[in-house]
């Protein structure tokens, strides 16, 4: 088994905190949800509310996959929308491309 991941997270309230994935996280979503740190994930991951929606450090995004349809037509309807850093954490597999992003939890809506 590979190296747990771990990523580098501003929560709403500014407070610096790493988080590692744990056994079961397979997306970015699960591992902020089950931290507790503001990402509500009402969906579940089924890209339908965008209450997981993360501000992701610009130098970062070319490393993550393309937003699909869904994920990009849910994001541009929340009021803090970053075209440059905007993700839905729950499009966001975890794996090695993802260790030591720094994230922003986005404000609440």
């Amino acid at each position: 088994m590979s190296d747990p991941i771990s990523v580098k997270v501003t929560t709403r309230e500014g407070e610096q905190r790493t988080v590692t994935q744990g056994a079961g996280h397979q997306t970015l979503m699960q591992l902020l949800y089950d931290e507790d740190i503001g990402v509500e994930a009402i969906c579940g991951g089924c890209t339908s509310c965008a209450t997981c929606h993360v501000l992701i450090e610009p130098g970062w995004m070319s490393k993550l996959p393309e937003r699909d349809q869904a994920e990009l037509m849910l994001l541009q309807y929340v009021e803090h929308y970053d075209p440059e850093r905007s993700r839905l954490s729950c499009q966001l597999e975890i794996g090695p491309h993802l260790d030591g992003m720094p994230l922003v939890i986005a404000p609440e809506e």
